[in-house]
């Protein structure tokens, strides 16, 4: 299967970047829809971004406390 992105999320009208403070899962683990898999700090809360399907973490690119623009690419899963 190809792997998809996982892109930061727009958490409000204005929020135009946001800094990325962790996946929840390692590479190669599993998660489920409606699970939280990441976390990003906006200007106003710590948010955990939920996943939106099933899937396995593959490649994890962003970093731990970088600020990123919204639609930047985390990293990578495949759907299961």
């Amino acid at each position: 299967m190809a792997l998809k992105p996982i892109l930061m999320p727009q958490l409000g009208l204005t929020m135009q970047e946001g800094t990325f403070q962790g996946f929840l899962k390692a590479e190669g683990e599993r998660f489920r829809r409606g699970e939280p898999l990441f976390q990003v700090e906006s200007d106003k809360a710590l948010v955990e971004v939920e996943a939106e399907v099933d899937g396995v973490l593959k490649e994890v690119l962003a970093e731990v406390g970088k600020t990123y623009p919204v639609g930047a690419v985390l990293g990578f899963y495949e759907e299961v």
